[in-house]
């Protein structure tokens, strides 16, 4: 195969030497990367069982421990939030505006002294599934029965 010519190089370095500058430059930013470390953080844990008020992979997480941990280990810190702790620092998003690294919450999955509040959380990692600390980690089907007649909302976690 034949070696191009180094002038096939030219526009590149035009563009070197052209008024642009690198901050100019589309890049992705931190805000655009991070759902995607948040759901690769989320994937170390999948298979570890459910545990009530679990906090860390040593002792296995509960369902707002395990999503506070993948958050506090994907370049963001909130702390160890229950479940509505974490439903307090979102935003409200709809299904139809939801994305991936969103959380999602869900209502009356236990008898929960606060019937009103969400009891159980996930991260949407998109197409109607989410990843979340059932029994044991797993990724879930959103369209499920069970999932649609618990349904509470879609929150969006503030820029890291």
């Amino acid at each position: 195969m034949p070696r191009k010519p180094f002038s096939s190089i030219t526009p590149v370095l035009d563009l070197l030497h052209s008024s642009v500058s690198i901050a100019s430059l589309a890049l992705p930013s931190r805000c655009q990367i991070w759902p995607a470390r948040l759901l690769a953080e989320a994937e170390k844990y999948l298979g570890y069982p459910y545990v009530w008020g679990g906090k860390n992979p040593t002792t296995s997480f509960d369902c707002s421990g395990f999503v506070s941990w993948v958050i506090n280990h994907s370049g963001w810190n909130v702390g160890s939030r229950g479940v509505m702790g974490l439903e307090d620092i979102c935003t409200p998003v709809s299904a139809a505006n939801a994305k991936p690294g969103d959380l999602v919450f869900f209502i009356n999955t236990y008898d929960a002294p606060y019937p009103d509040r969400p009891t159980h959380v996930g991260i949407y990692v998109g197409n109607n599934m989410m990843i979340h600390c059932g029994s044991p980690i797993s990724y879930a089907n959103l369209n499920t029965n069970y999932w649609q007649n618990h349904f509470y909302c879609y929150g969006r976690l503030p820029n890291p």
